[in-house]
């Protein structure tokens, strides 16, 4: 009978209670002699679990199999070959198609007959079970640690090194991970900032940085005197990306030093947030990204270019559009298409008007009490849900024939205009008082005299820094019926600054 031998060890400790790969080795070779077997070759699979079938010399001992190099295989223990029920379902049965047996030289087994298969089903489950109780108890043991705010172990963040029971910071390396920050929050993209760092020798402990290196310092806040530990998906792995909308997260403050503040943590993790896919576009000719919302839907408008052909059959000068995510998703929203010369109109249309009346609500807010300011706030909010009420009884009136469809259509957009009006000056009142700080407004009014003198990257990174939000609606339902070259009704609903 020729035999292979499978042998495998995972860690140090299997070799104190008898598993390693030497003890293997021996006892299949003496089991072979007592069976006057023709042992052909040992297979030995070193530091590798046995919780799936990854394996390099699995893959290979299985390999041979289907030539026929051997008629049985040995292993010294059945969790030797696998801890996995259904593992051991596709080993059995590849055993089977490629008429090979399946020996212990521990345990005794027999996979010609189904009692015998029922009994390695049932070692094999038992084996599964030990492997997942041990790693709750193990997961158990780290979160506890976490919550106690202490260090769970694997690797030592860039910036810190690790005595045992203490994180000390490693100046040099605290200046660079600073460094990144500021290059990042200066309008970099990750890989931009990246390059930059590597450019100037500002290597990590000898390596380039990559995009990912860097996104995984500024999404980690560990460097903000926090620990994030996150338990697995369902898939029984971990989530590296946005832990906290996938899995159950554990926050602790650590009491380690620290390289960010809490803020800054907060801050460059917003700013990361609004650079994702529908929230930032890497073309850089796109100026209002992570700024423009929906006002039908909520959603981000992202950036689209669009170039019509001539009638010679060449392609026109690009023109950038913004459409809502959610139609780009098909996901019901019919805003039209917003042109970035028709945002750039209204938001500098919207940065004059608060510019010259600044002085006139400031007198006026001067002259004021605050319970008059007060007093026109909920006046102004009334007549909002008074716009609302209307438009349901004029749907409603609609329904029931007692008006037109044509007049419909214009009371809404009496409505819609009545609307405007009322927001706008909220807007008016909240950026006088809480809607901008002195240091945003300052920014603002300076914004149309820089406007022509910025490149791009400018331009986006200063309406980022100004506003949280724009939110934008448009007179008429869709954009189908317009005219060609016709510019349609867009307007500013809703303001927020940073």
């Amino acid at each position: 009978m020729r035999v292979a031998g499978y042998i495998r060890v995972s860690t140090e400790e299997q070799a104190k209670e008898g598993y390693s790969l030497d003890a293997q080795r021996d006892k299949l070779i003496s089991f072979c002699k007592s069976q006057d077997w023709t042992l052909i070759e040992i297979y030995v699979e070193e530091g590798k679990s046995a919780k799936d079938m990854n394996r390099p010399e699995l893959q290979r001992l299985l390999s041979d199999a289907k030539t026929g190099q051997y008629d049985v295989i040995l292993v010294y223990r059945l969790d030797r070959l696998t801890r996995s029920v259904m593992d051991l379902y596709t080993l059995l049965q590849t055993f089977e198609e490629y008429n090979v047996k399946f020996k212990s030289a521990t345990e005794i087994y027999d996979t010609t007959t189904a009692m015998g298969k029922l009994f390695i089903t049932i070692v094999a489950a038992l084996a599964q079970w030990e492997r997942e109780n041990l790693s709750e108890r193990v997961r158990f043991g780290m979160e506890e640690l976490v919550r106690g705010g202490k260090w769970p172990g694997g690797p030592v963040p860039y910036g810190y090194v690790w005595d045992g029971e203490n994180m000390h910071i490693v100046p040099e390396e605290a200046r660079i991970l600073r460094e990144l920050r500021r290059l990042y929050m200066s309008g970099e993209g990750l890989g931009s900032t990246a390059k930059a760092l590597n450019a100037r020798g500002l290597l990590r402990r000898g390596n380039t940085w990559s995009a990912q290196s860097v996104w995984y310092v500024l999404d980690n806040p560990f460097y903000a005197g926090k620990i994030r530990y996150g338990e697995k998906k369902k898939n029984g792995k971990y989530a590296t990306r946005k832990k906290e909308e996938r899995v159950e997260v554990i926050w602790a403050d650590t009491g380690f030093p620290t390289i960010f503040t809490w803020e800054e943590y907060q801050e460059h993790r917003e700013r990361m947030k609004r650079k994702e896919f529908y929230g930032y576009s890497k073309k850089r000719e796109y100026w209002f990204t992570g700024v423009l919302r929906c006002a039908r839907c909520g959603a981000t408008l992202i950036g689209r270019p669009y170039t019509n052909k001539k009638k010679d059959g060449t392609r026109s000068e690009s023109i950038v559009n913004y459409i809502c995510s959610n139609r780009s998703l098909r996901k019901g929203c019919n805003l039209p298409l917003l042109r970035q010369s028709v945002a750039e109109r209204l938001i500098m249309e919207h940065i004059q008007r608060i510019r010259l009346d600044h002085a006139e609500i400031s007198a006026a807010a001067e002259a004021k009490s605050e319970t008059n300011i007060q007093n026109e706030r909920e006046q102004l909010y009334k007549e909002l849900k008074a716009i609302a009420e209307r438009r349901k009884k004029w749907q409603y009136m609609f329904a029931e024939d007692l008006i037109s469809a044509e007049d419909l259509r214009a009371r809404r957009k009496e409505e819609d205009e009545r609307e405007r009006l009322v927001r706008e000056r909220l807007a008016e009142i909240q950026s006088h008082e809480t809607g901008a700080s002195r240091k945003v407004l300052n920014k603002l009014f300076e914004l149309p005299d820089l406007w022509n003198v910025m490149d791009d990257v400018d331009r986006r990174e200063m309406m980022q820094t100004i506003f949280k939000r724009i939110v934008i609606e448009c007179k008429v339902e869709t954009g189908i019926d317009a005219k060609k070259g016709r510019e349609l009704p867009f307007y500013i609903l809703d303001v927020e600054y940073n």
